[in-house]
């Protein structure tokens, strides 16, 4: 059943430091977003500088305009993952969170287990398909000492940090165990958790953030603090799948987000239809206007009452200022206008148009390409993004068919900024094939 959002304390909503709103008003090319996040009374102490880090990566607060956010969570089990999951999730885009252990490619072996992926190809993925990677721990496995809990929270980050160069690990997801439960932590059925046992301040002196088991739904205050220690929903049994809408529903009804979790091992056939059915409907849903979808961290980021979301390409939404850094003169494309708004128009000479951007604190971020696109005849086009000096450290590529269409069609890609070798990247868009396209401005958004 869905958890009671009433069970969470009133005092965890309205604790010192929350920002409810703020995202309406702050401007996300400030470079100042992590002073928003102000450390207050709270029932647990953070590391400050990691937190300042990743809300400065995202550009501040995710609002999302009174539209819930969800996430996706996948725990582990990479080949199962890849066989099953991962082509869900590319056919949606559809960004998830995948919860590693640090000695996850060498515990989980058989057909069930991660030998068919190795950190390389992980970090790869995440890049190009705009997943994050958060620490579960080094073995999933009970951690009854001082030492095994340092095993667990402190070396398995610094191991997923060296083996993950290119992605933050920023995140950490209490495993399930049992035993002692990480000496009583027991996952973090509180935030006051976080401060009570050892495990929770390794947790937070190691991670910006972490999940746990604090039941309700996700708070969309503006604030990551106030979504410290809450707890998923689980899909593994197709009969919570099916009823993702109403979660979604329920959770926007009162203006909160709500985070999904899987394991790839335990989803049977039923399970795995509920989930792409999900999937579609959490798509179609955002392609309406009607939903965001994030990753977990983006969730704890988001902020339901606020306007406004850092766009790595522009401080506007349109072409309204000319070219904006486009290289549309110089590519022959024509900046036309309708009541709605301007967008560019491709000629029968026109070559890619493209815009370079310095990435900065945003190094580490995922973040979801998101561009407006008409065709009224039908047409093929490629969408790029890639690293402009060095394109082996990151080149996103995709290739669209566009329906013929009176109206504009969002298309969306997510990826993931890597967290060094990288200072500049460049989105490109080619035309594949005659036919009329125009281009509303691109975004690069936080996730």
């Amino acid at each position: 059943m869905s958890p009671d959002p009433r069970l969470i304390s009133r005092r965890h909503l309205l604790s010192a430091g929350a920002i409810a709103g703020l995202g309406a008003t702050f401007s996300g090319s400030r470079s100042d977003a992590a002073a928003l996040v102000v450390p207050g009374a709270r029932q647990f102490t953070v590391n400050q500088p990691l937190v300042d880090a990743f809300v400065r990566r995202r550009g501040g607060p995710i609002g999302t305009s009174g539209k819930v956010a969800v996430a996706f969570r996948c725990d582990h089990h990479l080949n199962k993952f890849i066989q099953n999951l991962l082509p869900f999730h590319r056919k949606y885009q559809i960004p998830v969170t995948v919860a590693a252990m640090s000695q996850m490619f060498s515990i989980e072996a058989g057909v069930n287990g991660s030998t068919s992926m190795s950190f390389p190809a992980l970090q790869r993925m995440a890049l190009e398909n705009g997943f994050e990677v958060a620490n579960h721990g080094a073995t999933h496995r009970d951690a009854p000492t001082s030492q095994d809990l340092r095993n667990e929270i402190v070396h398995s980050k610094a191991k997923l940090s060296m083996s993950l160069p290119k992605l933050p690990i920023e995140l950490f997801v209490p495993p399930g165990v049992g035993g002692t439960g990480y000496q009583g932590f027991n996952g973090g059925l509180a935030p006051s958790s976080f401060q009570r046992y050892l495990a929770g301040r390794l947790i937070l002196q190691e991670h910006a953030l972490s999940t746990g088991y604090t039941p309700g739904y996700w708070s969309m205050s503006g604030d990551p603090l106030d979504s410290m220690g809450n707890v998923h929903v689980g899909l593994d049994a197709a009969v919570f799948a099916r009823r993702g809408p109403l979660f979604v529903q329920a959770a926007g009804q009162l203006g909160r987000g709500v985070s999904f979790m899987y394991h790839p091992s335990s989803l049977d056939t039923a399970g795995l239809q509920a989930i792409e059915q999900f999937m579609a409907w959490c798509a179609a849903e955002r392609d309406a206007g009607r939903l965001e979808i994030l990753t977990v961290t983006g969730l704890m980021m988001s902020s339901f009452s606020g306007s406004i979301r850092h766009n790595l390409l522009s401080g506007t939404s349109s072409f309204k200022s000319g070219w904006n850094g486009w290289n549309g003169s110089a590519a022959r494309w024509i900046l036309q206008k309708e009541p709605a708004a301007w967008y560019a128009r491709r000629g029968a000479q026109s070559a890619a148009l493209f815009k370079d951007v310095l990435i900065g604190d945003h190094a580490g971020s995922v973040r979801q390409l998101r561009i407006p696109f008409r065709s009224p005849q039908g047409t093929r086009v490629r969408i790029e993004v890639f690293d402009v000096h060095f394109p082996g450290h990151l080149r996103v590529t995709r290739e669209i068919s566009l329906p013929a269409s009176a109206d504009f069609r969002l298309v969306h890609q997510y990826l993931a900024l890597p967290l060094t070798g990288t200072s500049i990247v460049r989105v490109q868009i080619t035309p594949l094939s005659g036919g009329e396209l125009h281009v509303q401005e691109p975004q690069l958004l936080a996730a």
